[in-house]
């Protein structure tokens, strides 16, 4: 890595969710529709949910810089009934389809089990039958790749949602104001964990 690379890369699955972050990140400017420079690093959003998009911006960001770390944060719904919008985790527990891989913890964020699906999991009865079976808190359709491609390219991969939908409510774009408020009040937080200091 050369001293003009960026020493952090964040994506983002959506645009709304790279935005949230971009308010609080040091010196944020947007390059281009779907991408930030901030002060020690960038953040780029695919626009789309799933696997397949997440890794291919993944390799279309890898093949122009290298990075120290690299950082998944957007929202996920909960399978917890106890959790509430816009609070946020580091997900250090992975699952999907009976497979499980483990990240490192972040300091200053509480770990959760996160469970990756195809298909959004949108009923309460549906979320609470794969918490029992996961022993998930969270749900959301990037996190198990991302840790897959981190993991199998030797790269450090933190991963960072907030909870966007509760157990018993639907997911909904604008999204509510308590994770803006949340994302702020935490900024310092952030800021060290993305800064890796």
């Amino acid at each position: 890595m050369s001293p003009t690379d960026p020493q952090t890369l964040i994506l983002a699955p959506f645009k709304a969710e790279a935005r949230l972050l971009a308010a609080i990140l040091p010196d944020c400017r947007q390059s281009d529709a779907a991408s930030w420079s901030f002060k020690g690093g960038r953040l780029a959003t695919a626009n789309a949910a799933g696997g397949a998009p997440l890794l291919a911006l993944l390799d279309r960001e890898l093949a122009q810089a290298s990075y120290r770390r690299i950082i998944l944060f957007g929202a996920a719904g909960a399978l917890a009934p106890e959790l509430q919008i816009g609070q946020l985790f580091c997900c250090n527990k992975l699952f999907y389809v009976g497979r499980q891989l483990e990240l490192p913890t972040l300091p200053d964020l509480p770990p959760a089990a996160i469970l990756t699906v195809d298909q959004p999991a949108s009923t309460r009865d549906e979320r609470a039958q794969l918490a029992v079976k996961y022993n998930a808190s969270l749900v959301d359709m990037e996190s198990f790749f991302f840790a897959e491609a981190m993991q199998g390219r030797g790269l450090n991969g933190a991963v960072i949602r907030f909870v966007s939908d509760t157990a018993e409510q639907a997911f909904v774009l604008p999204f509510p104001q308590a994770i803006s408020k949340n994302i702020g009040k935490l900024r310092q937080q952030l800021l060290r964990i993305i800064s890796n200091d």
